[in-house]
């Protein structure tokens, strides 16, 4: 090849590498600022709604920037560029007037003219390409300063919105607390599954019922995007299935069984029974009481067997009056002699006590999952007022100002005053400390709290008050404070910080227990108008 072409085209690919340098520097430049730009929409969008914590938003951010650098130096580095028409661009920035693009255009096409004067021309080319004003006319940045503040700008706002603080951040962390707690709770109920399961004294079929609302609260609270109060309300529901799993009637028969068992066990022939009883293991008892056969006693014993049955149907007719009345007519059996009938009566006795342990353990087992359920509720809610006592801290240190506006209040000693925002003490009559509620700076005329639900729905009937006259409708009922010297006392926890805590315990309870709906809108609607 000829040596001014291999010159030429050295120049021209040291001027491409230049040019790819340059273009690369420039749209990186301008890949930052967009990535830049992306960043602070997302942090202005985070400052609207609680989307990532500071942290994740300062990693976020840095890599939209680099993404942004890499993309646009990649892009501008690697775009093809034809070497013919590059030739022709350096050929009108470095003033060659064709001479680039014109000796590779003869280099393709041998032919079109002579040799020597493809020479000549090749050889005017390198020397023209070696003098070229390469470093003026292709500098390494070709952008301007309006270029570097497209980058200034949007990475000063970035800094302020990630530096300033951020409202939803206690609204993550709320979420955070309550998602981990979430996490705490199914491994809880898991465990509880497993005690369940490993319990000898329930059969499969008991087994499988108590567990079956505890896998559907645990499949349900493995939801990624369960709020608190979705999981509020799977755990309420799971409680109220365990609850009508629970037979109290049982209960109270099993532990009236137990206490008849120290009787029983003070005769040689239930003393295996009375054992059995007292420790609590009703289906054993059972099997002992079935197992004894009156024939293999003497007449004395039988004697002493009905005794000792009819003193402990005694005991048992009022909580357990079908097995009672077994015991009764084994005791009659025996004094009548018949053997036979005997045997066939305890062995119902004893197949009624071993179905009553069965409840009562299914029933015991139920209310001990209920209430491992029900704490589950309070660390999930005791999760999400910690992420809220920061802003709640903020809020109510407002609010407080307004109650030092209630101090002269105190003087009264006729009648307490306030809107029922004062914390009452339980147990106390006509006490009330307004210093503890919220004040509003003044005094205002009194408005009563009507609710209009009735218990048992609309055209209830009307209760009266009574009252000190003679409890006839319109006389007023005067509540009297104490005289003596009030107490002010301090605010150790504003109101809107222990409000959400009594609200869900209220809902809880309402939600768990059998009251009426009517009952339950009354309580809520109680609620929801103290809300802070």
């Amino acid at each position: 090849m000829n040596a001014s072409l291999t010159e030429l085209n050295a120049q021209l690919s040291g001027w491409l590498l230049r040019v790819r340098v340059r273009d690369g520097l420039l749209w990186a430049v301008r890949g930052l600022a967009v990535g830049l730009a992306l960043a602070l929409g997302l942090a202005l969008m985070a400052r609207w709604q609680p989307l990532f914590p500071v942290l994740t938003l300062i990693l976020i951010s840095s890599g939209l920037a680099i993404a942004g650098v890499a993309l646009g130096l990649a892009s501008a580095f690697f775009w093809p560029r034809p070497r013919l028409q590059a030739a022709r661009y350096f050929d009108r920035v470095l003033g060659l007037a064709e001479r680039t693009s014109a000796a590779l255009e003869l280099a393709a096409k041998p032919g079109l003219a002579p040799a020597w004067l493809t020479e000549q021309q090749w050889a005017d080319a390198a020397r023209s390409a070696r003098n070229a004003p390469v470093r003026q006319r292709l500098p390494l940045w070709a952008g301007s300063w309006q270029e570097a503040g497209f980058v200034i700008l949007p990475l000063t706002a970035l800094v302020l919105a990630l530096w300033l603080p951020n409202p939803q951040d206690q609204v993550l962390a709320q979420q955070q607390a309550v998602q981990q707690a979430i996490e705490q709770q199914i491994q809880q109920i898991e465990d509880l599954q497993e005690q369940i399961e490993s319990n000898p004294n329930l059969t499969e079929e008991q087994k499988e019922a108590l567990t079956k609302p505890l896998k559907e609260a645990q499949e349900q609270l493995q939801d990624p995007n369960l709020t608190e109060e979705q999981a509020q309300q799977i755990l309420a529901e799971a409680q109220q299935e365990l609850q009508e799993l629970q037979d109290p009637q049982a209960e109270q028969q099993a532990q009236n069984l137990q206490q008849a068992g120290k009787n029983l066990s003070q005769n040689p022939t239930t003393q295996q029974v009375g054992e059995a009883l007292q420790n609590g293991n009703l289906q054993e008892a059972g099997e002992q009481l079935g197992n004894i056969d009156p024939s293999t006693l003497s007449e004395a014993e039988q004697e002493a067997l009905a005794e000792q049955l009819e003193q402990t149907a005694q005991q048992l007719e009022n909580t357990d009056p079908e097995t009672a009345q077994e015991l009764r007519e084994a005791a009659e059996a025996l004094r009548n002699g018949d053997e036979q009938a005997a045997r066939e009566a305890l062995q119902r006795a004893g197949e009624r006590i071993s179905q009553t342990g069965e409840r009562a353990e299914q029933s015991q087992a139920a209310r001990q999952a209920q209430g491992q359920v029900q704490t589950a509720q309070q660390q999930i809610a005791q999760a999400g007022q910690t992420g809220q006592q920061g802003q709640n801290g903020q809020n109510g240190q407002n609010g407080q100002n307004g109650q030092n506006g209630q101090n002269g209040q105190n003087g009264n000693n006729g009648s307490g005053q306030g809107e029922g925002n004062g914390n009452v003490q339980g147990g106390q009559t006509g006490d009330v400390n307004t210093n503890n509620g919220p004040g509003d700076g003044g005094e205002r005329e009194y408005e009563p709290i009507y609710s209009p639900y009735r218990i048992g729905g609309a055209g209830g009937e009307d209760v009266n008050l009574p009252t000190e006259g003679g409890g006839d409708p319109g006389e007023e009922v005067i509540g009297q404070g104490p005289t003596g010297e009030q107490n002010a006392g301090d605010v150790t926890v504003p109101y809107n910080e222990v409000f959400s805590e009594y609200r869900d315990n209220a809902y809880s309870t309402v939600d768990q227990g059998d009251y009426p709906p009517e009952l339950r809108d009354v309580v809520k609607d109680y609620f929801s108008s103290l809300e802070p």
